[in-house]
């Protein structure tokens, strides 16, 4: 210790240590603390928002393989019906060749892609064709015909070979290839023949470039259909034919996507989707796997982006907290540094060794030996003291009310954050273009409702809904002018339901409806209604013209035998099909 003089003397200053200041401490911790929180916050917060995203990505993919899979058997459905219907005609049991041809062509004119249809006799002679191409021909040794003398048959793309030299080529540049399918024509007596359709390949073409939006095209999203065996039939000219060596694609495989594979054609990592065709009602399917995939570095693009702008984001508040830090160290040390600079100042003390000078940092060693002297001053300098004690509080409030301006801004940023999963969660339960509630979303509410309606006893029905002849709408007026329709149809449907029903989309033009404590009556009615409200109402199109929709309606309600929603809705499909069987725009009770 160095001893005073002066007025001072007798009082033992302390030495200047060279320790931190208190403002240096208080920065240094809280610019640390600051710093630290920040960007451990904003790497939880990259890593989760980023899995969040490419999941998202990964379930667009996997949603746009299902919608090609689903498209693809219910095309092949519709084929399988058609022949299966002109089987069942008594034109092909009567003797007028010219009949037979008639109803052919009028069967090929419904449905353009059907390149070639025809009638043969048990031995595969061909008596009536389409154009009247290889009539007179023996095709019992073609696949189709030797398929159906066992049942209806439905034969893999394959390419043509009797009709190659007769049909014309779209695109020279690629071999013609069809799918068979084929049906027995049966009399009384027993077999009498076998009617047989080949459906051009490019059918599944103009499904798949429907389904990639300008976007996605540029995005290098592509679709590939592939055969049971792995061999690809429908994709990029450069993977047509070959076998596919993915682990997706591999028997037993119950995770098939979405996964990152390393593609044999260019050799870049894509991240890849897939769902097997299971078929559509009895149409029982080839075995088709439909595989999405996207490049890596495109399809996570959206990802880097987010966690950079995150992470910059992260900086920018790092910094602002580095600065608040330091501004308000020096708000919270200045005061003691002019208390002890004014303490300096004050004047003799009578027993100065009543204050110890000990303390943690220099500003309190300076304040303990500034004391000393303001003892015997104390009385003097009372007022003083008094006023520097108001100030202390002026300050102390001013820095209270930005604390709670603090926690109110930080609370309207929870709360929005909040409002934005709330919308989210919306966007997740809600079909895209309807805006109705989508299939997963009513699967989740309909089997509560079931439960709910047997354990007290409650009614409870299904209706499945589908738009007649959409596909003819979609040809003749756009996928625009279809989308309109069923944004409409939608709407019609809401605006004629009770309340606490529930609507939802299924996919492509199909709507179910749950309706709660509604008996077979409640629900036919319900269904009739929906029916006409639809069928007497037309739809204005952009154009200035009208447009009639009709739709078939299947429904089915709940009893003790119903197992589970999925039962339900298989028995309202079931009598949605004999619906469309029985002539379309009616209501059968499954």
């Amino acid at each position: 210790m160095a001893t005073a003089t002066g007025p001072d003397s007798g009082i033992l200053r302390p030495r200047r240590l060279r320790r931190p200041g208190l403002r240096t401490l208080l920065a240094v911790t809280m610019a640390g603390l600051a710093l630290t929180t920040v960007v451990l916050l904003a790497l939880v917060v990259a890593e989760v928002a980023g899995r969040r995203q490419a999941a998202e990505i990964g379930d667009g993919l996997d949603e746009l393989a299902f919608q090609m899979s689903d498209k693809l058997d219910r095309a092949m459905f519709e084929r399988w019906r058609d022949i299966r219907i002109i089987a069942a005609r008594p034109v092909l049991r009567g003797d007028d060749t010219t009949a037979k041809r008639v109803a052919l062509e009028i069967l090929q004119q419904t449905y353009p892609d059907y390149a070639w249809i025809g009638f043969t006799d048990p031995q595969g002679r061909v008596l009536a064709s389409t154009g009247g191409l290889l009539e007179g021909e023996d095709v019992s040794a073609r696949p189709w015909f030797a398929g159906a003398l066992n049942g209806p048959f439905v034969g893999d793309v394959h390419k043509a070979l009797l009709l190659e030299r007769l049909l014309t080529n779209p695109d020279p540049g690629t071999p013609l290839r069809f799918v068979d399918v084929s049906m027995p024509v049966m009399a009384e007596g027993g077999l009498i023949g076998v009617v047989g359709a080949h459906l051009s390949w490019s059918w599944a073409d103009d499904i798949r470039r429907s389904l990639i939006a300008p976007g996605e095209s540029r995005s290098g999203t592509d679709i590939l259909v592939v055969d049971k065996d792995g061999a690809v039939l429908l994709g990029p000219r450069a993977l047509e034919g070959q076998k596919l060596d993915l682990p997706g694609l591999a028997a037993g495989t119950t995770d098939p996507g979405p996964r990152v594979e390393t593609w044999p054609d260019d050799g870049r990592a894509y991240l890849t989707a897939l769902h097997r065709s299971q078929g559509f009602r009895d149409y029982p399917g080839l075995g088709w796997t439909v595989v999405v995939r996207q490049p890596v570095d495109q399809a996570l693009a959206p990802v880097r982006d987010l966690r950079r702008l995150i992470l910059w984001g992260a900086v920018a508040i790092a910094a602002t907290a580095c600065g608040f830090a330091l501004w308000l160290a020096a708000r919270i040390a200045s005061p003691l540094d002019r208390l002890s600079r004014a303490a300096r100042r004050v004047g003799e003390t009578s027993s100065p060794d009543e204050v110890p000078l000990d303390g943690g940092y220099r500003e309190v060693r300076d304040l303990a030996w500034s004391l000393q002297r303001m003892i015997a001053a104390l009385t003097q300098k009372q007022e003083e003291l008094v006023r520097a004690n108001l100030g202390l509080e002026a300050r102390v409030a001013e820095r209270t009310a930005e604390l709670t301006a603090e926690i109110a801004e930080r609370r309207k940023v929870e709360q929005e954050r909040e409002d934005l999963i709330q919308r989210l969660k919306q966007m997740a339960e809600t079909d895209f273009l309807t805006g109705v509630m989508n299939r997963r979303s009513f699967f989740d509410i309909a089997g509560r409702e079931l439960a709910a309606a047997r354990r007290y006893v409650r009614a409870l029905a299904v209706i499945v809904l589908d738009i007649d002849h959409f596909k003819r709408i979609n040809d003749r007026y756009g996928h625009g002018t279809g989308d309109e329709i069923l944004k409409g149809v939608a709407k019609r449907l809401a605006d004629e339901m009770r309340a606490g029903d529930i609507l939802a989309r299924f996919g492509g033009e199909e709507f179910v409806i749950l309706l709660q404590e509604a008996d077979q009556d409640a629900a036919v009615a319900t269904a009739e209604r929906l029916r006409t409200a639809l069928a007497d109402r037309s739809f204005g199109l952009i154009d200035g013209s009208c447009l009639t929709v009709t739709a078939s309606l299947g429904l089915a309600t709940a009893d003790f035998e119903t197992g589970s929603i999925d039962d339900l809705i298989t028995r309202a499909d079931a009598a949605l099909y004999r619906a469309k069987e029985a002539g379309r725009n009616r209501v059968e009770v499954g």
